[in-house]
């Protein structure tokens, strides 16, 4: 999927402008030659006779070799700079994280808009639905509706199964048995995981705060008349913004990235909504329901053809 939502480096993961002064001061040690030494000069030995005592005197007059100076010391790594973080923002963050971490099951609606940057540079605008439900410690499910085609991912045990409904193919894979790690090494073998699966993940704060430099609490505003605090955040590779439910669901209700390393800075934003903590999710949402005639193909095959229509 293309410019996926995960906000780690996704990866995850918005901002006002900002004008931070920063300075790194880096010394070189340089090794500076040692000073030049001679043989003493010999001159006219008691005892010998001139002629023996001329080699002697030849020596001294042969300039002294000069020492091979060291090769300069590699310059040291310029130490990490600490993040700079409004400590409301932080604090409303990890709230939120520490809502979602305690839940033993979750689900919610999220209404997608994404954009495409064209060659010319001009951005086409897509939209989707997604619907993503989770059952700690080892079940999920998205479905994922929109302009580019549909697509459903089951995660159960072990297993993660992937499904195109528009060409009736699917393709399944062993997984280690934690979700984190599971979603993590289908990212990392093959470049792939449902947008907004960050939201599932079973600490949320330490998946959304481990990339970032730059945090920012803009203040209060509305999401479809609920009131929300703003957050703003910067990333290496990514800005992201995120409104918090102002209550007692601390929720995420929005998030925004923007994909600033990429030409254009395409932008990803997603309204989340419908959110139920009470209400039991049935046993067979998680297990992968596939309509007969489906086809089985690889599954890094199906995840790269899904990517391209994202």
């Amino acid at each position: 999927m293309k410019r996926k939502s995960n906000i780690r480096g996704m990866t995850l993961g918005y901002w006002p402008p900002m004008v931070v002064g920063l300075a790194l001061i880096v010394a070189l040690a340089m090794l500076c030659p040692g000073g030049i030494s001679t043989a003493e000069a010999a001159g006219k030995q008691p005892g010998k006779a001139p002629a023996e005592a001329a080699p002697a005197a030849k020596a001294a007059q042969k300039p002294a070799e000069q020492p091979v100076e060291k090769p300069a010391e590699k310059p040291a790594e310029p130490a990490a700079m600490a993040p700079i973080i409004n400590p409301e923002a932080d604090k409303l963050l990890r709230e939120m994280g520490e809502y979602l971490k305690n839940a033993q099951q979750f689900s919610f609606q999220a209404e997608i808009t994404f954009d495409d940057v064209l060659p010319s540079g001009q951005k086409i605008q897509f939209g989707a639905t997604e619907d993503l439900a989770v059952h700690r410690p080892g079940e999920a499910y998205i479905e994922y509706r929109g302009d580019l085609g549909v697509k459903r991912f089951w995660y159960k045990g072990d297993t993660i199964t992937l499904y195109d409904p528009g060409n009736n193919l699917y393709a399944t894979e062993k997984v280690p048995a934690k979700f984190d790690e599971a979603i993590d090494q289908v990212m990392k073998e093959f470049g792939f995981s449902p947008p907004l699966v960050d939201v599932l993940y079973s600490d949320p704060y330490k998946l959304l705060i481990t990339r970032v430099q730059f945090g920012l609490y803009i203040g209060l505003s509305m999401v479809d008349g609920t009131r929300c605090h703003h957050l703003a955040f910067v990333d290496k590779y990514i800005d992201w913004q995120i409104w918090i439910e102002d209550g007692k669901q601390l929720v995420p209700r929005k998030i925004l990235i923007t994909y600033k390393t990429i030409p254009g800075a395409p932008q990803f934003t997603a309204v989340l909504s419908d959110w139920d903590f009470a209400t039991p999710l049935a046993n067979t949402l998680f297990s992968a329901s596939l309509p007969a005639g489906a086809q089985k193909i690889e599954f890094a095959r199906l995840a790269k053809s899904l990517e391209k229509k994202e």
